[in-house]
């Protein structure tokens, strides 16, 4: 901004109704609404810890979101639209000021490393995280920042895992241990993910054993490598976490008859899009 434009601006704190926030779908920037993040953000919802949203106040008295849209329509849905927000208003912005405050509000931001998230949310008193890290230490190991022989680095993977019931976290960490020792490469975030697919959803059903020794014909890197080959353009984590599910439970279904068999896996785009 200018100094001109500077002194046309005003900037308060002010608390106002979530309803009277909205967006401008002119923007193109602003009418990017991710479903998922906002699911995510309703499973946590805490309204002592919403912070501040970043408001522009136009001329004709009406409010639109320049941050925080997300949490503001998960506080309307949680709380009614006379939920009051605290908000940092701008008042006498142009347009291209609106564009330059997002872009700067989502770009200038340093991304929080998963692992630093996990600490904070254990002190905070989360209960999936601290059962998570409870569960990882009941195996002799510690959720770490990086992976080696005794700590878990797939912070992500093990939330993933987590969230899908209690208990799942040491059974897949027991299992991948057993099959491929004590070793860095076997607490693997793709490994990890698949194997806790494969758990969930043959909980009554797999055999430990013979799950073990279906891992055990092939090294981490291998049955990694044969999943990357059946992903769409390589994929993340997530992605590929679907065909090495389905690749291991075709090993493991070999030779067997129902209902011993295994189920495949939830369908590539459910587990892609956790």
């Amino acid at each position: 901004m200018t100094e001109t434009q500077n002194q046309q601006v005003r900037k308060y704190y002010e608390a106002l109704p979530v309803g009277q926030l909205h967006v401008d779908d002119e923007m193109d920037a602003q009418r990017i609404f991710d479903p998922g993040w906002a699911n995510k953000l309703a499973k946590i919802w805490d309204p002592d810890v919403l912070l501040a949203a970043t408001v522009s106040k136009r001329a004709d008295g009406s409010y639109f979101l320049i941050d925080g849209q997300h949490s503001t329509r998960v506080a309307e849905q949680k709380e009614g639209p006379d939920f009051m927000r605290d908000c940092m208003v701008y008042e006498g912005l142009t347009r291209q000021q609106e564009a330059k405050l997002f872009l700067a509000a989502n770009k200038q931001r340093k991304p929080v490393k998963p692992y630093d998230n996990f600490k904070v949310s254990i002190t905070a008193g989360d209960p999936l995280s601290i059962r998570i890290d409870k569960e990882v230490r009941s195996c002799g190991l510690e959720v770490a920042s990086g992976t080696s022989t005794n700590r878990v680095g797939a912070v992500q993977a093990l939330i993933f895992v987590g969230e899908k019931r209690e208990g799942l976290v040491p059974k897949v960490l027991t299992t991948l241990g057993t099959a491929w020792g004590r070793d860095k490469a076997s607490w693997d975030n793709i490994a990890i993910r698949a194997v806790g697919l494969i758990y969930d959803t043959n909980w009554d059903v797999v055999q430990d054993a013979r799950l073990v020794k279906t891992l055990q014909k092939a090294t981490v890197a291998i049955w990694k490598m044969n999943a990357i080959r059946t992903t769409v353009s390589g994929g993340g984590s997530a992605s590929r976490a679907v065909p090495l599910a389905e690749n291991i439970i075709t090993q493991y279904n070999s030779g067997l008859r129902d209902p011993k068999k295994l189920l495949v896996s939830p369908a590539r785009s459910a587990a892609a899009a956790a």
